[in-house]
């Protein structure tokens, strides 16, 4: 049976669907994005071990309660389908683990029995924005970040709320006073624990262990990404590759799991906190063999591409590569590109742009999202003999 929510909340458009259609959909819907880019090769799919429980990241907003509800104070969940000015309070959700229902019920009564309001984005009034959720699935870490205006809160009562119904290792409180409707925090505060979570990732030859921040970038289907990074690291040992650049590498996530599959990573990310779990990340897994750079892949890249790797992956956001990164790639065109795609418009764009210069060898869907519309797509490209170019 589908989650209570479904058809209501924003975040399941298809769960009413079989798994493996799921998946059927998903391809179908790479291969739209991507039937005016000539010569690719067959499209297969890798669909998600998990597929309930799955995600070790989610956001949960607070809202007002209007019109006024005799005995409600707030709304605490996510925004239903369609409508971004409101909350839709969830009494369940399929996505996280088990625990964080009870979770959001014990910050609401907390919030109420404090009497600590939400924030209203039209009146610039109130305190409580955003609840972040962090869990590890391999390991058993789990973090709590409450994003507020101030920071002016009771904080002990919140910890032991928390607490009372949530195993939580480490609870922080973020600040973001802006306008911008982010749960990104100016500042943090460790409330309880290390102030992060270790996750573990487990391929066939091997783990790796990551520490991951509140506000860095961590694939959020744990068991999905050993999927698809297990994918790249046998794409990698196939290149017998001597330096490997891996381009938008937030945490690492990507640069370790090649490490021992390669001589050398060298990652770049603009995320300065990203980067510096990125280094932490490799001394903790004693990997020598990475280099990590805090800058903007497009402003970095041509220095980089003048030590003349021999493939780069590039894991761009959802709007694809920056024009400058592309010309850079287009111009030095090492021989190998891993293009890690969370958008298949962008993906077709920016295929479109390196063809004259590269072709796709192989071309895997990989779901890390099930029950949503998302879906990652991963491209082998080769540079084109001279005489094709």
């Amino acid at each position: 049976m589908p989650c209570r929510h479904f058809g209501t909340c924003g975040g399941c458009a298809i769960q009413d669907k079989p798994y493996d259609d799921q998946l059927a959909y998903k391809k179908d819907k790479i291969a739209a994005a991507l039937k005016d880019v000539a010569g690719l090769p067959a499209l297969s799919m890798l669909g998600s071990p998990s597929i309930w429980n799955y995600r070790n990241k989610m956001e949960f907003s607070f809202g007002d309660v209007y019109p006024p509800v005799p005995g409600m104070w707030l709304h605490l969940g996510m925004k239903p389908k369609g409508r971004w000015y409101t909350i839709l309070d969830l009494e369940e959700c399929r996505l996280p683990s088990p625990e964080a229902a009870p979770l959001l019920a014990a910050v609401r009564a907390w919030a109420a029995a404090e009497k600590v309001p939400p924030y209203n984005s039209h009146k610039k009034e109130g305190q409580l924005r955003h609840l972040v959720l962090r869990e590890a699935k391999n390991r058993a870490e789990r973090m709590v970040l409450l994003v507020t205006v101030t920071g002016e809160i009771p904080k002990e009562s919140f910890v032991a709320a928390v607490k009372s119904v949530y195993p939580a290792t480490t609870i922080l409180l973020g600040r973001n006073a802006k306008v911008s409707d982010t749960a990104v925090s100016d500042s943090l505060e460790i409330l309880t624990g290390d102030g992060f979570v270790t996750e573990t990732l487990n391929f066939p030859d091997g783990s790796l262990d990551y520490r991951v921040s509140p506000q860095s970038f961590f694939q959020t289907n744990t068991s999905g990404t050993q999927r698809l990074y297990g994918l790249l690291r046998d794409w990698t040992r196939e290149l017998n590759a001597r330096l490997m650049l891996d381009l938008y590498c937030g945490g690492g996530g990507i640069a370790l799991s090649l490490a021992g599959a390669c001589a050398r990573v060298i990652g770049v990310e603009s995320n300065r906190d990203a980067v510096a779990d990125a280094k932490a990340n490799a001394a903790l897994n004693g990997l020598a063999n990475c280099e990590f750079y805090g800058a903007a892949v497009e402003f970095l890249l041509p220095a980089l591409l003048d030590m003349e790797p021999d493939a780069a992956v590039v894991d761009p956001p959802r709007a694809g590569l920056h024009a400058a990164a592309a010309a850079a790639l287009l111009a030095a065109s090492p021989k190998v590109l891993f293009y890690v795609s969370c958008n298949p418009e962008s993906l077709a764009r920016d295929l479109k742009i390196l063809a004259p210069r590269y072709r796709v060898e192989r071309l895997v869907g990989v779901d890390l999202f099930p029950h949503t519309d998302h879906v990652e797509t991963v491209a082998w490209l080769s540079r084109r003999a001279a005489d094709e170019v």
